[in-house]
This record gives C-alpha cells, structure tokens and sequence, in this order.
C-alpha cells in the first residue's frame, strides 16, 4: 500500500467525518438556541470547536457563527474548508477512489459554494442548508461502503474516520460540562448533546428510563453499541488497524497497537470511575492526549511524516 494512497485517504475520511459531526452540532445548537436555550453561549462554541473570529470581530449573534464555522474560507476548521481538503486529497488517489467517490465528493463541494446555500445560511433559514448538506455526507458514507474495495486503503479510511469521531465526541462533551459549569439546566444540556451526537433517540430505548447525568455519560464514553460512543469509535481503530497486520512494518506495527492496546485500557479500566463532571473532563482531556498522539505516530510510522 502506497503511503500517498493511505495518507490521503485517511485525511479524507477525517475531513468528511469533522464535517458531518460539526453540521450534526450546529443544526442542534442552533434549533436550542431558537427553542429552549435562550442565553445559549455561541462564542463558547467558536472558541472550542473553530480557530478565533478575525481580528475585530465579535460573536454578535448566531448569523455570525454560522458565517464563521460553515463558509468563512479563512477559518481552518470550516465546514466549507474541511470540505475542500478533503475533496483535494479524493482528487490526488481518483485512481484508488470509485468514480461514485469522487461524484460525491464532487457533488458536496458545489453544494457548500452554492449561492443558495450560504443565502440560507446568512439570510434565510439555517436548518433547510443543515439537512442538504447532512444528505449529502449520509449519501459519502453509503457510497463508499457499497462502492470501496475492502483493502489497505479502506482500511486507513475507517481508522481516520473513527479517529476524529472520538476527537469530535470528546470536544462536544467537554463544551456541554463547560456550559454546565456556567450554569443552567444539566438534563437540557444533555438532551442536547445527544441531538448532537445522533444518540438520543438511541438513550430512551436503551437506558428506559428519565435523562440522567450517570447514563448520558456511559452512552457518550462506554456503551459499544452507541456509535459515536469514545470507547466504540477506538475499538473500530482497534478492528481496522488489525487488518494492517500483514502490510506492516512489523515493529511498527507493534509499536501502535500497544498505544492503542493502552488506550483502550485505560478508557476501559477508568472510564466507570468517573463519578463528578471535573472527572469525567479531566477523562475526556487524557484521552484527547492518548489519541491525538496515536494519529501522530500512525502518521510518521505509515505515512511518512517527520
């Protein structure tokens, strides 16, 4: 497996994957914002999900946000510059990629540049550009599941993807324990963040009972079968990486299947502990450090990285 092919297909899938997560968020902060939170804290949001506003600027209201984090070509965590990123890099492997990809990747990159979509976003309303765009990132993930050959590269594609989904669920809890601690009420909170990470449907189903602190919390860091759960997203790096077995260096190999052997340990081991909410951030935090470390040596071992 060639480097080239396995770094740009697993930037790829975390540039698609942080979109998804970030549209999925601001859709709900945005209808709590309309609906029931109404001192809802925007610049909170920007100051842990984006880089700063430019210089001069102010969070004045939530047109700003939106402007800041969807299509502000100078913010390097924008939904619309996520989505250039990952087009480019789906651009540099179209030999590896299907040509369905590459339409889709394709198809995203004009709707997030349409003039009617950013007219929606700046003027008209906000959830009607959320859901189009969202429809555009579920049909990528189906494409590439029924289209992708199941090699090396889907292989570097899932790690990436199930990396920033960890990342992503990690920053999401930890905003909703900073808004907590701002005060306000914590069973609307965590509605909320579960609209956020597409889990509370799944929360009334499996837990039965009233939204509770204790439940919200092993949803969102333990339960294997929530899909954006921390511990399901790394024991699907766990089950991707595997596969690499055979095509890996085998020191290297090794060498990142014990950090992510570690990882998962420790997130098995001191992720029931976690009683108080300064726990569980101080949890979300050592994890964000394990994984972000993981990415790091995955990159220089596999892609060449200095």
């Amino acid at each position: 497996m060639l480097s080239r092919v396995a770094d740009a297909v697993f930037w790829m899938a975390r540039y698609m994957e942080r979109t998804d997560n970030l549209l999925r968020a601001l859709r709900t902060n945005y209808i709590a914002s309309q609906d029931e939170l109404l001192n809802f804290d925007w610049q909170l949001w920007v100051d842990g999900i984006g880089t700063p506003l430019p210089e001069g600027r102010v969070v004045g209201n939530y047109r700003d946000v939106l402007w800041h984090l969807m299509i502000n070509r100078d913010n390097d965590t924008s939904v619309l510059v996520n989505i250039v990123r990952a087009r480019e890099n789906a651009r540099s492997v179209q030999d590896y990629i299907t040509k369905e990809v590459w339409q889709c990747m394709n198809d995203y990159y004009h709707l997030i540049r349409d003039t009617s979509t950013e007219h929606q976003i700046l003027h008209g309303d906000p959830v009607s550009a959320f859901d189009s765009l969202l429809r555009e990132s579920t049909l990528f993930y189906g494409t590439v599941d029924i289209t992708l050959n199941r090699g090396e590269g889907y292989s570097f594609l899932n790690i990436g993807k199930y990396i920033e989904r960890l990342l992503r669920t990690l920053d999401f809890l930890e905003l909703k324990i900073n808004e907590l601690e701002r005060g306000g009420n914590e069973m609307i909170q965590w509605k909320y963040l579960l609209y956020s990470l597409s889990g509370y449907e799944f929360h009334n189903k499996y837990y039965r009972n009233a939204l509770s602190t204790e439940n919200v919390i092993h949803q969102v860091i333990m339960n294997v079968q929530f899909p954006h759960a921390a511990l399901y997203c790394l024991l699907q790096v766990e089950r991707y990486f595997k596969r690499l077995d055979v095509i890996s260096v085998p020191e290297h190999f090794k060498e990142v299947e014990f950090l992510l052997g570690r990882a998962i340990s420790n997130m098995r081991y001191n992720g029931p502990e976690q009683k108080t909410l300064p726990q569980v951030k101080s949890l979300v935090n050592s994890t964000r450090i394990e994984i972000k470390s993981l990415s790091q040596k995955l990159a220089s071992l596999y892609f060449g990285y200095s």
